[in-house]
């Protein structure tokens, strides 16, 4: 796992633009403050609650202008998810998250967060149990945790 994980973050890092490894060393060790895994957790359940609410400008707020997700066996932009989710509202169907404990890591600027999201899902009076595997990457611009990209998949239900 620790391995996957450095390669993840190396992947992120240059995603972000950094071209080699003295640079993500730089930026490392110019760290602005130390990092919580509570603030990283706290920006996950804040966008699903956006979501929840149909509000598309929190989910802005609380994604990188390039965020996208892999959801539905699909990308979606940000606005594209929050209008998915939207849509599925205003047809009646009901979708309830219940993110579990979120295992952040954490370097500097950049986190990779995962948990498991047991939650609900269908129209009302018909709601069917659902179990979603889900991570992201997050960057911290400036003092804030933004969500750069986020998966879900299904849990496997025979488990």
């Amino acid at each position: 796992m620790k391995h996957a994980l450095h390669l993840m973050a190396s992947a992120a890092l240059l995603a972000l633009g950094a071209s080699d490894a003295s640079a993500a060393s730089a930026q490392a060790k110019t760290c602005p403050k130390p990092a919580s895994g509570k603030d990283v957790g706290d920006v996950v359940r804040a966008f699903f609650a956006a979501l929840a609410a149909d509000d598309h400008a929190a989910v802005q707020r609380l994604t990188t202008p390039n965020f996208y997700a892999y959801d539905l066996g699909k990308r979606y932009s940000g606005p594209e998810l929050s209008k998915v989710i939207a849509d599925a509202h205003k047809s009646g169907r009901i979708i309830q998250w219940n993110i579990g404990p979120v295992d952040a890591r954490i370097d500097c600027n950049l986190a990779f967060a995962a948990w498991e999201n047991n939650g609900a899902a269908g129209p009302h009076g018909q709601l069917q149990a659902r179990a979603w595997l889900e991570s992201a990457l997050l960057v911290r611009w400036g003092e804030r945790w933004l969500i750069d990209f986020l998966h879900s998949t299904p849990k496997d239900p025979r488990k």
